[in-house]
């Protein structure tokens, strides 16, 4: 008899240690905020100096996918605020989705979760990301500068034609970038690391 016991004992740990490890849901590392917030910013600003530079009043969507490219890039700089390979994919409502891209190829495969969505809230000046549990941090912008820009134009165009108005964030609770702490699960390290 407990020959049986101590075999269905082994038997229940054996199952259930190969169902973590197999079968159980992945969940992914929590993004540091603060670092998707600095990094967006950044491109962001090169990318319009770059557009300005160039002459273009108008982004264009083929351009909207060069600057998801280079966002990309931005976000996978050293030093790295996640441990695997972030990619990035806008989607129809302006909203740029980042996910676990750990062979790096730009795609978003079968089991790569979203880590994080950025989304750009024209009536309070501001940038909000969004992490998987459903933390959300704030960058705001002095002045109206930053959202007259041929990219932001485009993204901003491309919410009004999914429906998303200009008030749709006025009712978000979301941390200022100056009081966000990355959670104890976020890799931190980059620009303004430390916040």
């Amino acid at each position: 008899m407990f020959g049986k016991l101590k075999t269905i004992v082994i038997l229940g740990v054996l199952g259930f240690a190969a169902y973590s490890i197999f079968l159980a849901p992945k969940s992914e590392q929590t993004a540091d905020l603060g670092q998707v917030l600095d990094r967006t910013e950044f491109a962001i600003i090169q990318y319009q100096e770059y557009l300005e530079a160039n002459s273009i009043a108008e982004a264009s969507d083929a351009q909207v996918d060069e600057f998801t490219g280079y966002l990309t890039q931005v976000m996978n700089s050293e030093p790295r605020f996640y441990d695997t390979a972030l990619g990035l994919e806008i989607l129809s409502d302006a909203k740029f989705s980042g996910y676990a891209d750990p062979n790096a190829n730009g795609v978003r495969d079968t089991g790569e979760g979203e880590i994080f969505t950025i989304e750009i809230d024209e009536a309070n000046n501001r940038l909000i990301a969004t992490d998987t549990t459903g933390q959300s941090a704030g960058l705001r912008f002095s002045g109206a500068g930053f959202l007259a820009g041929a990219l932001i134009g485009n993204l901003i165009g491309r919410q009004r034609s999914a429906g998303i108005s200009a008030a749709s964030f006025n009712n978000r609770t979301v941390t200022p970038r100056t009081s966000y702490s990355a959670p104890r699960s976020a890799r931190s390290g980059g620009l303004r690391a430390g916040k």
